[in-house]
């Protein structure tokens, strides 16, 4: 592997990825839009794509690593009716790995709540010890399918799992035991279905930040290292409901291929686009004496891509609309927000932070993700997604940087995305202009490196407790009997 070439790549793709659709470094995307708010169990707060660092490296049986979290800052204790996905919604996770912004392959999740006694208040009778206690009295069970679509838009449908049960909230030591026996709980609830591993449960929000400072006006005098170092991380204490997917790069790819990385940087299949959406029955109906109806075609009402960039860099106008529309589409409706970041115009407003000149004409390019420099095609669409190179293997435990590409960590952000990547820090110094590279500023290096706009952070730098090493590496959700936040 060329490492300089590689580093010098990734080096760029950190500075102009971000630069793209980073102008809205503020919460990810939890709560994002005005009707998300009032439909929480289909909000999607984050997602993540990478190279299982515990697998095979690319060319070698190389996996793919994807978590999909929704319905943001789950209190722990929020009993008897603890957080879980809505029954009547469609979750999925797409894969385009052709490059035209379009789904070729879905992996969907159904949801079916089961109560064993109705005639109690109460979610488990007795200690839980495994996903299908009989003392659990309210069960959640999902049904995986697999939707390859080919290119006349024809989709083959095949059931990877069905009725698996989810793992079961951490409700405290009386009704799950301590940590190390809620741990193997939840381990119990993964399941191995053919080539795919699956999880879904409740998982610590992996997402920091520090939310109160970020949306007080940018009120960097809580930042660390530019203000009083007061900086808290708002997110924790709080848990979301994940979906975890552990598959084959060849059952991903185009043609089923496992690219290596060279001069090619991996060859025309080693780019995957990765997004999720989630759509509801069009009509619902309430009744009098009996639950609601949903009945109708499926309809999208939310998706999530790249972090952050319904939360700030799509304007309240239009914010519910982009929840309802397609990547294929995003060069066309979004394109004119995030040229002139509001986020850039604010820095410069509000704390005198010069910032690049718009329009951001370098963003173009950006979009495609760099051909010439992250992928030897020239023809992917631009467009709102996670885009993982699957040649170039996870960075060793060692050298992960939290700050990713721009840091010289070719596994990190914007190649995919980690669990431990710092996109708030990331973005804002993208968005600044501090870490431009002169190959994106068409000849003008003058905000390369400069000071504060290289230093701009929220100083929340790690997550709340640590990640595990293996699937599905989030953290344990907090206890409903036993946990704190802002720490």
């Amino acid at each position: 592997m060329n490492t300089g070439k590689l580093f010098k790549s990734m080096l760029t793709a950190g500075v102009a990825a971000t630069l793209l659709f980073g102008s809205n470094a503020m919460a990810s995307s939890h709560r994002e839009a005005p009707l998300i708010t009032e439909d929480p169990t289909v909000d999607a707060t984050d997602l993540y794509a990478f190279i299982s660092p515990d697998g095979p490296a690319p060319g070698s049986g190389a996996t793919v690593t994807l978590l999909a979290n929704y319905i943001p800052m789950q209190e722990p204790a929020s009993g008897p009716n603890y957080y879980m996905f809505s029954d009547s919604a469609m979750y999925e996770i797409n894969i385009d790995n052709t490059g035209d912004a379009v789904a070729d392959i879905k992996y969907q999740f159904k949801f079916k709540t089961n109560v064993a006694n109705p005639d109690t208040f109460l979610y488990n009778t007795g200690l839980i010890d495994t996903p299908t206690s009989a003392n659990r009295n309210v069960t959640q069970t999902y049904t995986l399918t697999r939707v390859m679509i080919d290119a006349q838009g024809n989709h083959t449908s095949s059931v990877v799992a069905q009725d698996v049960p989810t793992a079961a909230p951490y409700i405290g030591p009386g009704s799950n035991g301590d940590m190390a026996a809620y741990q193997a709980q939840a381990n119990a609830a993964i399941t191995t279905a053919g080539n795919t591993k699956a999880f879904v449960g409740q998982r610590d929000d992996p997402f920091f930040i520090d939310l109160a400072a970020i949306f007080d006006l940018l009120n960097i005098s809580r930042i660390d290292g530019l203000g009083t170092g007061t900086a808290v991380d708002t997110v924790s204490g709080f848990n979301v409901s994940t979906l975890a997917l552990q598959i084959p790069v060849t059952d991903l790819t185009n043609g089923g291929v496992e690219p290596t990385f060279g001069n090619d940087m991996g060859g025309p299949d080693a780019v995957l686009g990765i997004w999720t959406t989630v759509k509801r029955h069009k009509h619902k109906v309430l009744r009098h004496h009996n639950d609601p109806r949903n009945f109708g075609p499926l309809v999208q009402v939310g998706r999530l891509g790249l972090p952050l960039i319904n939360e700030v860099v799509i304007p309240l106008g239009y914010k519910d609309q982009f929840n309802r529309t397609h990547p294929k589409d995003d060069l066309t409706n979004i394109a004119g927000f995030v040229v002139d970041p509001e986020l850039s115009r604010l820095l410069n407003a509000l704390y005198s932070v010069e910032v690049p000149p718009t329009p951001r004409a370098d963003l173009v390019e950006v979009i495609k993700f760099l051909p010439g420099l992250l992928t030897s095609r020239t023809d992917l669409q631009p467009a709102d997604m996670l885009r993982l190179n699957v040649s170039i293997p996870p960075t060793a435990a060692g050298s992960v940087s939290r700050l990713g590409a721009i840091a010289g960590d070719a596994g990190g952000f914007p190649n995919g995305r980690r669990p431990a990547d710092d996109v708030v820090d990331i973005l804002e110094r993208v968005v600044g202009g501090g870490v431009l590279s002169m190959e994106m500023t068409s000849g003008n290096d003058t905000f390369a490196n400069t000071s504060p706009n290289n230093a701009l952070n929220d100083g929340v730098d790690t997550n709340d407790v640590p990640f595990m090493t293996a699937f599905p590496y989030l953290a344990m959700p907090h206890s409903g009997f036993d946990h704190s936040h802002d720490h």
